[in-house]
């Protein structure tokens, strides 16, 4: 969705692009329509300005509820003047009269009915009145100083502190962790075992569809169906929410996008209008990710299909597919074999393999690890097991190795 070019209301920036919702000179930051419905009809997402329900002609209530509803295109406060205009907030008014503070959407003071025109002073422009000089005032701030510093100084502190500690243990378990791992290990062999097996693989029949036949199939049945396809590519786009972190952007304060580190989503108004609001995370910034969130325009190619009538095949073919396994284990005292095979007519042999496994104890616990053939008949001879433990306070893995 492509909007029209808009003019900051607080800079007076003219002709700023309409795929920007912050204004590139100020930063002033565009407003989004909010929706409501209607209660008399049901009538769902009517812009914000519409005053009535434009099914029903019922005029929206004073409490309405407006939101904002993310399945429809985004649609901005793009005017500077009028009702559509975008919301600025203003600073309340301070009557001369009786100094009743008025909210700058009322021209008529609420307490003695003065004329706001006859009030040249806004509650935030009138100067704080001045306290008579404290005797005491430079030992204070300079109290206040010094505690300022020591509470900077701990917080520094303990900022390296969760910051570096992490650090420490990781380096500390990962030097415990080298030297477990080099420390050659005995334990006497509880058991030595030998499995072999031969996997075999069977013919089956299989039926599938497709719009050309395979070589190697047996039709069953044609059929004249309906065959999609894309017929071209129409260039398209659309509104996408961004509201992921970028680690790339850590001091970007001008992105055209209008989204901003500080940005923390929408807010809204009351009016009818949402705006972009802001997280204080300042203190944060230096240890946090860039989060954007913002509308970006997503440019994409669309496929257009279209139909034809095509001759579809209905076939069957034949396919190996895994089979039965023959399975024979036995001890140390058996000297390793495969079992007794008989094929049957749709079975062939696929591959067979000798696999060899060993058990010993370590710290309380059976272990029956698999190792290599040499290895099996070393640690029988010796009936000890040689072995390393990698990773051994976190997650144990041990190692056979060779006897020395």
């Amino acid at each position: 969705m492509t909007h029209s070019n808009w003019n900051c209301p607080q800079c007076h920036h003219q002709n700023i692009s309409g795929d920007l919702i912050k204004c590139p000179v100020c930063g002033k930051k565009r407003n989004r329509w909010g929706y409501w419905d209607c209660r008399y009809c049901g009538t769902k997402q009517i812009r914000a300005d519409h005053k009535e329900c434009p099914n029903c002609g019922k005029a929206k209530d004073r409490d309405v509820k407006f939101y904002l509803h993310d399945d429809s295109p985004v649609e901005f406060v793009d005017e500077v003047s009028g009702e559509s205009a975008v919301r600025i907030r203003k600073q309340n008014w301070i009557c001369p009269y009786c100094s009743q503070q008025n909210d700058d959407s009322v021209q008529t003071c609420t307490y003695c009915g003065a004329q706001r025109s006859e009030s040249q002073e806004r509650y935030h422009d009138i100067p704080a009145p001045q306290a008579p000089p404290d005797p005491n005032a430079e030992a204070i701030n300079a109290l206040k100083q010094r505690n300022q510093k020591k509470t900077q100084r701990a917080c520094c502190l303990a900022l390296a502190l969760f910051f570096l500690l992490p650090i420490f243990v990781s380096i500390i378990k990962n030097l415990a962790e080298v030297r477990a791992e080099k420390r050659i290990r005995t334990a006497d062999l509880v058991s030595a075992e030998w499995e072999s097996d031969i996997y075999l693989e069977t013919l089956k029949t299989f039926t599938d569809s497709d719009w050309e036949l395979p070589s190697d199939a047996r039709l069953i049945r044609t059929a004249q169906e309906d065959y999609r396809y894309i017929d071209h590519y129409e260039s398209r786009t659309r509104e996408v929410w961004i509201d992921e972190p970028d680690d790339n952007d850590w001091d970007d304060d001008d992105w055209d996008d209008g989204g901003g580190w500080d940005d923390g989503g929408w807010e809204d108004y009351g009016d009818g209008q949402f705006g972009m609001f802001s997280l204080p995370l300042l203190m944060l910034r230096p240890a946090l990710p860039t989060a954007a969130f913002y509308w970006d325009t997503e440019y994409y190619e669309e496929p257009i299909y279209a139909t034809r009538k095509q001759t579809k095949y209905y076939y069957e073919y034949d396919a190996w597919v895994d089979g039965r396994t023959v399975h024979v284990n036995g001890g140390a005292d058996e000297p390793p074999h495969y079992g007794a095979l008989s094929l049957a007519d749709n079975e062939r042999e696929k591959s067979r393999a000798i696999s060899y496994y060993v058990s010993f104890n370590d710290r309380g616990k059976t272990l029956r690890l698999q190792c290599s053939e040499s290895q099996f008949y070393e640690y029988i001879k010796d009936n000890t097991v040689s072995y390393r433990i990698k990773d051994a306070y976190s997650n144990p893995d041990y190692r056979l190795i060779d006897p020395e």
